[in-house]
């Protein structure tokens, strides 16, 4: 039987102890004499799930990283122009294109990308539209010579490519872009439409599409010219691709919706890595062959992620955001004051219809206790703190100033604020000591909604910076001195309609800015979370109809994430001022009625490396 050394032309180390893992260790096989097993490092190669796009759409472009990815256009019903922006883990929406439109190229970063050519239906009309994205915004750039669909694109701005595509018959056109114009580049050597490409505009692969049959076909590009190379395994179009002229993935598409091949600069191989759900037509990231994405697409129109790693490290893939079962409260109930933690929450007074109550209820993570009551009975009322310092002020009936301060089993009164309110929800945060209360309805006086805000020091209130407008039944998150607020209701002038808001603004202690616009006008939410890790759930678009919904911050705009099980409004909210990784909603009004529903909150988290394993091989 043959050895390995008269294979390899050398002995297997023989060790006391794994050597360092690290790229150098790649391949390499040894004996751990200590555990008697004979290993090697081995390259990890998978998918795994990501977060699913906000809007399922196909025939979308893609550019950008894993962790800072870009979703563009598409088709769904109707011509796209949403961008979204992909963190590692959530998509959240970015600026829209001026053009909706699908099939388009792409090239670039997160916060420097194209979109060229594409078109629209119906019916089909070919584009020549370039945009360019800052991360914010799209704005016009030089137009396409050859309209077309389903070209491919790469390189970045301000140099970037577009080749290949319909129009309407199959084209072999190259076009170069210089950040303000376009002009002609080398002929492909294969004239088709749907086919895949990255790298930049000097060093760029193109490879797979349709001429109307399946191609393999293969071509590199020097900035010049296009060179015939070796072919892929499989024949396919509208497919993805992600890497650079000598590193590069080919991932699903039409022919073999769920393959992977690898290029390593000179062959296709393909890799033992498969998607889960099989896609094409779909957006993928440019850069990288070790790191990718492929999100949205077809067969039919998806919202899917799917994140692709290859690496000596194993991996945890990312998680996705999710609202889990708590312990039911002892009453239904709504409209009270609430604060705290997940594992250490306080939710006081409400409305368990038909009439208010002052009991007080505390939440360990697992079990609901009663303690000490609250001053007087009232519903629509605030609250903020821990649940062994807490803060409650307002309510009705009737409207008041009152505001009263617990110790972890008696509530004792305390100063007055200098307005009298209801409705503020979620709209206290901080803690016992340094408190802000923004906005609120101060029913029956009209307009009923508040700009004013107040700040609490643990005895005394004083006027704090006024909101941008009167506000009430806000959702917020943060400090005193680091907070923000989201959604709510105006009530502007009596007599005409109220506006339901989508608008965040962030609070420094002082005044007050403008942050990120909710993705759906919504009041009477829920809030919790910081100023860069915020989240804001639940709540009413209209006061009749209650969502599900929920949205996670980073402090500059909002993601959807994971849907309550039960959908409300005027919920009971823990969690403000810490990371909303974990965060709590208790009660509620349902349609009709009250719900004593407890969901607990637990945050996402991006696709990370564990490290090197060595892998055990099998002996005889």
């Amino acid at each position: 039987m043959s050895e390995y050394s008269g294979i390899r032309g050398t002995r297997v180390k023989y060790l006391a102890s794994d050597p360092t893992l690290n790229t150098s260790t790649e391949g390499q096989v040894w004996y751990n004499s200590t555990s008697g097993t004979l290993k090697s490092l081995v390259q990890i190669k998978a998918w795994s799930a990501g977060g699913n796009m906000g809007t399922a759409r196909y025939a979308v472009a893609g550019s950008g990283t894993q962790t800072a990815g870009l979703a563009i256009g598409g088709f769904a019903g109707s011509n796209q122009n949403a961008t979204e922006e992909y963190s590692g883990f959530s998509w959240s929406s970015g600026g829209n294109l001026g053009t909706a439109r699908y099939a388009g190229a792409s090239g670039g970063t997160q916060t420097a990308s194209f979109y060229a050519a594409g078109s629209t239906y119906p019916p089909t009309v070919l584009q020549t539209a370039t945009e360019e994205y800052d991360g914010s915004t799209w704005t016009a750039g030089g137009a396409v010579s050859t309209a077309r669909h389903y070209a491919a694109g790469s390189g970045t701005i301000p140099q970037g490519l577009i080749f290949g595509g319909q129009a309407p018959g199959f084209s072999n056109a190259t076009e170069e872009y210089n950040g303000t114009s376009w002009t002609a580049g080398g002929n492909l050597n294969t004239s088709r439409g749907a086919l895949a490409g990255s790298g930049t505009q000097t060093a760029t692969l193109g490879f797979g599409g349709a001429t109307p049959t399946l191609t393999t076909a293969t071509e590199s590009y020097n900035g010049t010219s296009w060179t015939s190379v070796n072919s892929m395994n499989t024949a396919r179009s509208e497919l993805g691709g992600s890497g650079t002229q000598t590193h590069m993935i080919a991932i699903g598409g039409n022919g073999d919706l769920t393959a992977t091949e690898e290029w390593d600069g000179s062959i296709w191989i393909t890799s033992s890595a498969t998607l889960a759900g099989g896609q094409r037509n779909a957006a993928s990231t440019k850069s990288s062959a070790t790191a990718a994405f492929i999100a949205g697409g077809s067969p039919g129109t998806k919202s899917d992620t799917e994140e692709y790693v290859s690496s000596i490290d194993a991996y945890s893939p990312s998680t996705l955001s999710a609202w889990a079962s708590g312990a039911n409260m002892p009453e239904a109930n709504y409209a009270a004051g609430s604060c705290g933690a997940q594992t250490a929450f306080l939710y006081f007074a409400g409305t368990p219809l038909p009439a208010q109550t002052n009991a007080t209820r505390e939440y360990d993570g697992s079990n609901w206790t009663t303690t000490g009551n609250f001053t007087s009975s009232r519903g629509y009322l605030g609250g903020c703190g821990t649940q062994t310092a807490a803060l409650g002020a307002g309510g009705f009936p009737p409207n008041t100033t009152a505001s009263a301060d617990y110790d972890g089993s008696t509530w004792t009164a305390g100063n007055s604020m200098s307005q009298q309110r209801m409705n503020t929800g979620s709209t206290f945060v901080g803690i016992q000591t340094a408190a802000l209360l923004t906005g609120g309805d101060q029913f029956p006086s009209t307009p009923r909604s508040l700009s004013v805000c107040e700040e609490y020091d643990g005895t005394n209130y004083s006027s704090g910076g006024a909101y941008p407008v009167v506000i009430q039944n806000i959702a917020q998150g943060g400090t005193q001195t680091a907070g923000w607020a989201a959604g709510g209701l105006s009530d502007i002038t009596p007599g005409t309609p109220n506006v339901v808001r989508t608008d965040t603004n962030h609070y420094n202690g002082t005044s007050w800015t403008a942050g990120g616009a909710l993705p759906t006008a919504t009041y009477r939410a829920g809030g919790a979370g910081t100023q860069t890790a915020g989240l804001f759930f639940s709540g009413t678009p209209d006061g009749t109809s209650n969502i599900a919904t929920s949205f996670e911050y980073d402090g500059i705009s909002w993601a959807s994430s994971a849907n309550m099980a039960t959908a409300r409004q005027s919920i009971g909210a823990g969690g403000v001022s810490s990371p909303s990784t974990a965060a709590i909603g208790a009660g509620g009004y349902i349609t009709p009625g009250t719900t004593d529903v407890t969901e607990e909150f637990t945050g996402g988290s991006p696709i990370t490396p564990t490290g090197a394993v060595a892998s055990t091989l099998t002996t005889s």
